[in-house]
């Protein structure tokens, strides 16, 4: 039955990642039938049926490794994640947007606000390994991602604290540049820029920190929808967020840390899922 609640928004596809049909996947089994033993056959028609997830333990780690490497799994693997996210979305009464250009993403509008809800990365992007023979094919499934908003007022006050010792700092340090008023676009000039640029990013910041001193009724709905969503999603994938561990930031980055996400990972054989954490 069409769920008159979910939009569909097709931006672009690409033919060398597009899903292969149930009907297609029906037939890549039966080719397969004396080559695969009758068990992995049924679990992976199982797949294909929408029975389970293909990220619940129905199989062994050694069974799920050998899989991983084949391009009948991928697919249907791929399948599977897609249309069990959809399947389970549908029964929300909140109307849903949903896009899809290589990625699955799903949304829903909070007034003026976008929240994110669920994503599935299938597009394969190779494009910095150079002299890749035409043959070859990643056998990586993909990255599940999982959204959630939690409000923590002591993890709010301490970037509080962070904001605006880093706003004192800029606003106590001078040009070290001399101003040369012949000179267009002189390093003074585009230390001045940046300098302003980055104390108005800060002062926004600070403000919207400061606002969150006092949830808004679309906070609170934020923070139950995408809770909600987000253990809807576990339990179809027999995961616990004890599962999950902290993304690690490299030691090379220069990236400045976000104490206000967080990032969790599942690793599975050529399959990530991430729980993506944003407090309010």
């Amino acid at each position: 039955m069409e769920n008159n609640y979910i939009k569909f928004g097709i931006i672009g596809t690409n033919p060398e990642n597009k899903l292969a049909t149930k009907e297609e996947l029906i037939d890549l089994l039966k080719k397969h039938r004396g080559i695969l033993t009758n068990s992995i056959l049924d679990y992976l028609n199982s797949l294909v049926e929408l029975e389970f997830s293909v990220v619940r333990k129905n199989i062994s780690t050694e069974e799920r490794e050998i899989l991983s490497e084949l391009e009948i799994y991928k697919k249907i693997a791929t399948y599977n994640i897609y249309h069990r996210a959809l399947q389970l979305l549908e029964q929300q009464k909140q109307p849903l947007d949903i896009d899809n250009n290589g990625r699955l993403e799903i949304s829903v509008q909070l007034e003026n606000r976008r929240v994110e809800l669920f994503s599935f990365d299938y597009q394969n992007r190779i494009s910095l390994r150079e002299n890749i023979p035409d043959e070859y094919k990643t056998m990586k499934i993909g990255t599940i991602s999982l959204y959630r908003s939690l409000q923590n007022e002591d993890i709010r006050e301490k970037e509080i604290n962070r904001v605006l010792r880093k706003l004192e700092s800029l606003y106590a340090s001078h040009n070290p540049y001399p101003h040369r008023h012949s000179v267009v676009g002189g390093l003074d000039f585009y230390w001045e820029r940046q300098h302003k640029e980055r104390i108005e990013e800060l002062e926004k910041k600070l403000t919207e920190l400061e606002s969150k001193k006092e949830l808004t009724e679309v906070d609170k709905k934020e923070i139950e929808l995408t809770n909600d969503i987000h253990q809807l999603l576990l339990a179809d994938y027999g995961l616990t967020n004890e599962d999950f561990e902290e993304r690690k930031m490299t030691k090379f980055t220069s990236a400045e840390i976000d104490r206000m996400n967080k990032t969790l990972v599942k690793k599975l054989p050529n399959l990530t899922v991430v729980d993506q954490i944003h407090y309010l």
